[in-house]
């Protein structure tokens, strides 16, 4: 699994685990029931502190995005990306972005167009 820290990011390190990880369920890497690496050997990976990997993970279960077998790790939920409790969460951040857009004084047709932009780039 592919996780890369922006350490210059204003996004908390714990959040840019949990976007990346949704970003691969999304992408089709990562699959229902697949394994993902244990907490320890990704926070080794990533020269990080063992907790902020945790928080990230615990997160993504309280979402229901993953699942815990104790004894064996942590898995992908079979409908990790149907969960109306991140997509609120992701258009709560969208709307304060594009809130805080408007009054910086970006015009309603370029936030379209950038919306557009990154949803072109995806195909």
């Amino acid at each position: 699994m592919m996780v890369t820290i922006d350490l210059r990011s204003r996004v908390p390190i714990y959040e840019q685990i949990k976007n990346q990880i949704l970003e691969l369920i999304l992408l089709g890497v990562l699959k229902p029931h697949d394994q993902l690496p244990s907490i320890r050997a990704l926070a080794l990976d990533l020269k990080l502190n063992v907790n902020t990997v945790k928080r990230a993970f615990q997160d993504l279960e309280a979402a229901g995005v993953t699942y815990t077998l104790p004894g064996r790790g942590s898995f992908i939920a079979e409908n990790a990306l149907e969960n109306n409790q991140l997509k609120g969460k992701a258009l709560q951040e969208i709307r304060d972005a594009v809130l805080s857009g408007r009054a910086n004084g970006i015009e309603k047709d370029e936030i379209l167009a950038l919306v557009e932009s990154i949803y072109q780039d995806e195909k």
